[in-house]
C-alpha cells in the first residue's frame, strides 16, 4: 500500500515551467453550465525538465491526466507500479491513491490538467484507466498542441467563453489520446514508430530526407512508410517532423532571449522568413507574437 506523504500540491515552479489554476467563480459556472459540466479543467501546467517533482494523495477529488514528452519518473497507483517515459499517458482518478516521482538523473517534461464532471469515468473506462493506468499512445505532436492551445487560453484573460473552450479542449485531448491508443490495438503497421519518434528528436536540428525516415522507422518500403505512419499519426512524416522542430522551437521562444533568425538556424533553416512562416501555419502566431504572448502569460 502507499505511504503517502502530504505536502506535495506547493511544488516551486521551475524555469519555465506554467501553473493555470481556474478562478473559483468561473469553475462554480463550468458545473452549471451545460456545455461543460461534464468535463472542465480546474488547473493545468507544463513543467520541463521537473528536478525535485513528487506528489502524492491518498483520496484525490478529481481526474488527473499528465503527458510525459521527455524523462522518466516513477508512478504508483494503489498497488501497482509504473516507469512513465516519453510519450506516456498517466491517468489517475478520482478516490485512486497515488503517487509519482521524477527522476533524479532524467526527471521528467510534463504536460497536465486537473479535471471534473459526469463524463469523467465513463472516459477513463474508454481509456481502460478506471483504477489508474500508465498507456503508450507515443509522442504525438497534436497532443502536444492540444495541451499549448489549453495554456494559452489564460492569457486572454478568464470568461465564461474561455472556460467552455478549455472543456472542449480537454474532451479533445481525451478523445485524441483514445483515439491513438483504438489505432495501436487494432493496426498491424510494421514500422517502429517509437524509434522514428526519437530518431527525430534527436535530429531536430538536421535536415532529414524522406529516405532518412524510413529507414529509422524500420519500414520494409517508402511507399509503406508514408502510409502507414498517416494512418497511425494524421501526418505526413515529413509534416510530423517540422512540426516537432516548431514544438520545440516554442519552448525556446518561452525561456530564451536568442533572435528568431538563430532559433530558427539551429532547428536547420536557412531562411527565417520560410522558418516563421511554417510556425504561423503550425502555432496561428508568428514566433514574435508567440514570445510576446508567453511573457504576458507568465507575468
Amino acid at each position: 500500500m502507499i505511504e503517502v506523504q502530504p505536502k506535495t500540491s506547493d511544488w516551486p515552479l521551475a524555469s519555465g515551467s506554467v501553473r493555470v489554476l481556474m478562478p473559483t467563480p468561473l469553475m462554480a459556472e463550468l458545473t452549471e453550465e451545460a456545455l461543460s459540466k461534464t468535463c472542465a479543467p480546474h488547473a493545468f501546467g507544463y513543467y520541463p525538465s521537473a528536478h525535485g517533482h513528487r506528489m502524492a494523495r491518498q483520496r484525490p477529488d478529481d481526474y488527473l491526466v499528465i503527458y510525459c514528452i521527455s524523462g522518466t519518473a516513477t508512478v504508483t497507483i494503489g498497488d501497482a507500479h509504473y516507469h512513465a517515459t516519453a510519450g506516456d499517458l498517466v491517468l489517475l482518478p478520482s478516490a485512486v491513491p497515488h503517487v509519482y516521482t521524477a527522476d533524479e538523473q532524467d526527471p521528467w517534461s510534463i504536460y497536465w490538467v486537473h479535471l471534473n464532471g459526469d463524463d469523467l469515468p465513463r472516459w477513463f473506462a474508454r481509456l481502460n484507466a478506471n483504477q489508474g493506468a500508465v498507456r503508450r499512445p507515443g509522442l504525438h505532436d497534436r497532443l502536444v498542441m492540444d495541451f499549448r492551445s489549453l495554456l494559452s487560453l489564460s492569457s486572454a484573460g478568464y470568461s465564461i467563453a474561455m472556460g467552455l473552450h478549455a472543456a472542449s479542449l480537454s474532451r479533445s485531448l481525451l478523445s485524441y489520446a483514445w483515439l491513438l491508443l483504438q489505432r495501436q490495438q487494432h493496426d498491424s503497421a510494421e514500422i517502429d514508430i517509437d524509434a522514428l519518434h526519437l530518431f527525430m528528436q534527436q535530429h531536430l536540428h538536421q535536415r532529414l530526407t524522406l529516405e532518412q525516415l524510413s529507414s529509422a522507422a524500420r519500414a520494409p518500403s517508402r511507399y509503406q512508410f508514408i502510409r502507414q505512419y498517416k494512418t497511425l499519426t494524421g501526418q505526413t512524416p515529413i509534416q510530423a517532423f517540422l512540426h516537432m522542430k516548431v514544438s520545440r522551437a516554442c519552448y525556446l521562444l518561452e525561456i530564451s532571449d536568442a533572435s528568431v533568425a538563430n532559433i530558427a538556424l539551429e532547428f536547420g533553416f536557412d531562411d527565417a522568413y520560410y522558418f516563421s512562416r511554417l510556425f504561423k501555419k503550425v502555432v496561428g502566431l508568428s514566433p514574435a507574437k508567440y514570445r510576446q504572448q508567453g511573457k504576458v502569460t507568465n507575468q
